[in-house]
Order: structure tokens, then sequence, then C-alpha cells
């Protein structure tokens, strides 16, 4: 006899109601199956499955919530009774628990937590009541890969199979996978074999994710030493992985990235590992989404094969003419190479590491100044470049808008806690302000409105400022000061500045470097130092500790008053 609130007698109310009913589909099961009606069969055969698991692993205290301590103990002793296979074996039922149970007390518990954990109102509920399942997995000392939960039954369903992965890869931490199974979503589905999804994706993604999507991805802390240029090559390699099986390798492949596999994958488990790992997963997911349902204006493999190979993309005497419109004549000849790699970014979205070397490239091109340069940007200088770009495009015959940013979903602020920062948070007329009040570099206007660096990059790039009068004004007040009788170091001291700065914008406005006075510190100790070194032959380094001071200050000294040093070795005996 059982209770009438009996979790068997409700299962059996509940299977009997599904196979009378006149309709041969249902729609009772949306956690698993969503919103759209899905067959009984289909819902019986997942259940059957799913029941079979229970037998062969829950335990005693599992058992007890769909039934009582006699039900439990009627149900144990069916499993442990001996089970003959079609090979002549006989083993435990836990050996073999796709056999139909033919004991009620067995089949009825079995039933019961089957319904019990498939009759969540949405997916995260259905992958909370079955997560017992997956421990019970591990203590077994099972095998609980991918591959295994697909191959449980012929008969179940992909949601059914989707939504264990789910409490699976949620217990295990498993990064990758996830993006395959899209299990941080409310949807997971079974990846798609081959290349054809993340190759059509990879048209319509640069190799350098877009900054709204990697600001706000990048945690705003430093961890694990992140770069901003390698992070946002990851996001773009791990966009391609969602809801498909393809590794990094080929994934950098199908973008033409040559980031090192080992950076890639350092990168991507700093990411996944931070406290909001799982909000990046499941953001990239819905980035994905976004890019498979509404696609993307700029076709980035065509570009990136049109303009890839490309390393001059303005001649100097045109770089020249911007220059002098502007009055700007004091530019570094190797600023026309920052303004290559300034339309090779924009009209590729790859990283400026990827831009082959120009055959013109002088010695004082620094590839590292190239952030420099794009913060200082006048804006005619981009308002000129862009133009460049756009006559590219239009000589290519390809009419695409020359940059583009997939929008936000309208779900993605509710349902998504990002541990980055919105590029919208932050006017770009504080940004202006910032820089003209003093903060002369992205670090420091970074610090002045409590956001990163790159955050203050991104903005600028959007809203390029003009710094000019706020340098020359700076350099006026250097000017000024060391004419006023000022050295360098106290220049640097009183207004700002470091001393290689101070001393190249003072020769540049035509303004003679005095001599360096030498330091008086040791002055009382010149002849002392020249007595030991020319009559006693005393070693620099003697002198040194004789005297208190370092070899070097020994050695300038000596410089000073004019000694000749000695040669270096050891000297004959005198006889």
């Amino acid at each position: 006899m059982l209770a009438a609130d009996s979790p068997l007698l409700l299962a059996q109310q509940r299977l009997t109601e599904l196979i009378e009913n006149e309709s041969d589909t249902t729609t009772g099961f949306a956690g698993v199956y969503g919103s759209a009606p899905v067959t009984v069969a289909q819902v019986l055969a997942d259940l059957r499955t799913f029941a079979s698991r229970v037998l062969a692993l829950a335990h005693d205290d599992d058992l007890a919530r769909w039934g009582a301590s006699e039900l439990v103990h009627r149900c144990n002793s069916y499993r442990q009774a001996p089970l003959t296979t079609y090979r002549g074996r006989r083993e435990a039922h836990t050996k073999g628990s796709w056999v139909a149970p033919t004991d009620a007390a067995a089949t009825g518990i079995a039933l019961a937590a089957a319904l019990d954990g498939l009759s969540g109102t949405d997916p995260q509920a259905v992958v909370d009541r079955i997560a017992w399942l997956t421990d019970r997995l591990e203590a077994k000392g099972r095998g609980i890969a991918h591959c295994d939960i697909e191959k449980w039954s012929s008969e179940v369903s992909p949601d059914l199979v989707a939504i264990v992965l789910g409490a699976v890869h949620r217990s295990q931490g498993r990064r990758a996978v996830r993006l395959h199974y899209r299990t941080t979503t409310g949807r997971p589905q079974r990846p798609a074999r081959g290349l054809q999804l993340p190759r059509a994706r990879a048209q319509k993604t640069p190799v350098s994710l877009w900054d709204t999507w990697t600001l706000q991805m990048m945690p705003r802390t430093s961890c694990g030493n992140l770069r901003w240029s390698t992070v946002q090559q990851a996001l773009a390699v791990s966009t391609l992985q969602v809801g498909a099986w393809i590794n990094l390798p080929q994934a950098l492949n199908l973008l033409g990235n040559r980031l090192p596999v080992k950076t890639l994958s350092r990168t991507l488990e700093t990411l996944h590992t931070h406290e909001a790992g799982l909000e990046i997963l499941r953001a990239v997911t819905l980035l994905a989404d976004v890019l498979d349902h509404e696609g993307s204006p700029i076709n980035y493999e065509r570009r990136r094969k049109v303009f890839g190979e490309r390393a001059d993309f303005i001649a100097p005497e045109h770089w020249a003419e911007i220059q002098e419109k502007l009055g700007h004549l004091h530019r570094a000849p190797s600023h026309v190479h920052h303004a290559n790699r300034w339309i090779y970014q924009r009209l590729t979205g790859n990283p400026v590491s990827l831009m082959p070397v120009s055959p013109t490239r002088n010695p004082d091109d620094k590839p590292k100044k190239y952030p420099q340069f794009t913060f200082d940007l006048h804006p005619f200088e981009a308002d000129e470049l862009t133009r460049h770009c756009q006559k590219f495009l239009s000589d290519e015959s390809i009419a695409e808008p020359l940059s583009w940013e997939p929008n936000f979903p309208a779900e993605m602020p509710n349902s998504v806690k990002l541990p980055g920062i919105s590029l919208e948070s932050i006017h770009h007329s504080k940004v202006h302000n910032a820089i003209l009040a003093g903060a002369l570099s992205a670090s420091a206007a970074a610090k002045v409105l409590n956001t990163s660096a790159a955050h203050v990059r991104c903005i600028v790039d959007r809203h390029p400022l003009s710094r000019r009068e706020v340098l020359e004004e700076r350099n006026e007040i250097w000017r000024q000061l060391y004419l006023a009788g000022r050295s360098i170091s106290d220049i640097g001291r009183l207004a700002g500045g470091g001393h290689p700065t101070i001393a190249r914008e003072l020769r540049r406005m035509g303004v003679e470097i005095r001599p360096r006075a030498p330091k008086q510190q040791y002055q009382h100790l010149a002849q002392e130092v020249v007595h030991r070194y020319t009559q006693l032959e005393e070693s620099l380094q003697d002198i040194a500790d004789a005297t208190g001071m370092s070899r070097a200050t020994v050695r300038n000294i000596l410089e000073r008053e004019g000694v000749s040093r000695r040669r270096c070795g050891r000297r004959p005996l005198q006889t």
C-alpha cells in the first residue's frame, strides 16, 4: 500500500495522462524540450533512458526521496539480483541497466526519479534537479565524457543529452566543451560536425574582436597579466568554437591568425577561470548567436584576403602633405608607417602584429610606439586616413561600411553580469576634459576617470582629440623654466615630465642644452682619488671601499680630472 501523495502514484498518474492523451505531442516538459511540442513517444524514451541510469547509479539516500524504506529495500534487492545477459554471463543489474526492470518497486522509483528530474520549468531548473546524477557518476569513478553520455541510447533525444551534459560540465568546470555544447545558455545543443558553421562565422568575425565586446568581457582588475590585443584575439577564437567541434589550431587557421597556441590557451584559461568566467562564456555564446542570426555587413574573410598581405597604403609624400596642412612639421618620419598600420587595422580587423613588414621601413620605426601614435592622432588626420580607407574599398568594389560592431542582445544586461566596462559608461567629453587638464597619456586619464587605459584608448579612437595646444603650452612652460636657469631635473620636479622627453622637446624648439654641471658631492675627495690611483696604484674597487663611494663614481672622477686609465689585467711584478 502507498500513501496518497506517494511520488510513485504521482508518477503513475502522469504517465497515464501521457499515454492516454489524445494528442501525440506534449508541451509539458518545457525545461528539456523548450516551448515547441515534442512527441509523447520521445518523452517516454527519454524517461526510460534516464530511469535506467537511476537504477544503475543511485544510492539509498537518493532513492529515499521517491520511495519509503520498504520500497528502497525491494528496489535494491532487485538491483543486486543476478542478471543473465545475451552472452550468457551472470551479472548484477547495475552492470546492465539497459534491461527493462521486472520489479514494480524498481520500475516505480526509477520512473518517479526520472519524471521529477526532467519536469523543471526551465533548463537551469532541470540541471539543478539532475546534478546528483553527475555526482554519482564521479563517485563511481566511471567516465562521464560527453561521448559516453551521447551513447546512452539510440532513442535518447539531443535535448536530454544536452541537458545532462550541462550538469556534467557545470560540475567538472569544463570550459571549451561548454562552448561546444552551448551549456551556458538556456538551450544546450549537440555540436555541429565539420567546419561549415565556424567557417561561415569566421567570415563575420575579425581577428581582433570588437572593442565594445572585449571591454565588457575583459576583467577590470589585472589577473594573469592579460594583454588587450591578446584578449581580443582569444575571444574571437572562442566565438568560432560555440556550437561546433573545432579546436584552437583549426580556429586560428580559419581566422588566418598566427598567435601561438600556447599563448592563446593560457589567455583563455585565465579568462575562463576568473570568478566571472561563466559569464564570459555565456557572452561569447550570445555573440555567436547574434552573428549566426543577424549576420554582418562586413565580409572580414574577403577583407583579409584583399588587404592582409599589403604593408604600404599611404605614400610618404601624401602623409607629408597632411602634416603640412596641420603644421605638424615635427612629426617623425616613422609616423607614416604608423599611418599604414592604422589603415591596415581598419581595413582588415587584424592586429597590427599580423601586418607584413614594409620594404620602405626606416630604422626609426618602432612598432611598440603605435598605440601612442593612435592616441595622439589629430581629428583631421583621422578623417584623412578614413577617406583613404574608403577609397581602397571603392577601388576593390567592396560596398561595405569601413567598420561595424554587433549590438548587444536585449537580454544580455539582465542575464549576464560581465567583469568589464561598458564603452558608453564614460562620455567622451569627460575623457577630453581630463586630457586637456593635463592627463596627457591613456594611463593618466584612466587614473583620473577610474577606468582602464584600454577604455580611454577606445574612446579616443572613436572621438579623436588634438592635444597639440596642451602640449605646446606644456613645452612653453618647460622652455621658460629652462631659460630662467632651471635644470631639466628641476623642471621635471616642478612641472612634470621625464628628463629625455623634456630634453627632446627643448631641442626641437631650438633651445641649446647646457652641459651638465659636475656633481659636487665627492668633489673634496677628487685629489685623494687621483693620488690613490696614480701614486698608490690602487684599483677602482679599493678606492671605492676606502672612500665610501661606488666604482662608477670613482671612474667618473678620474675621467673628469683627465687621468688616463691603466690597462686592465694583472701588472707585472717589480724586481
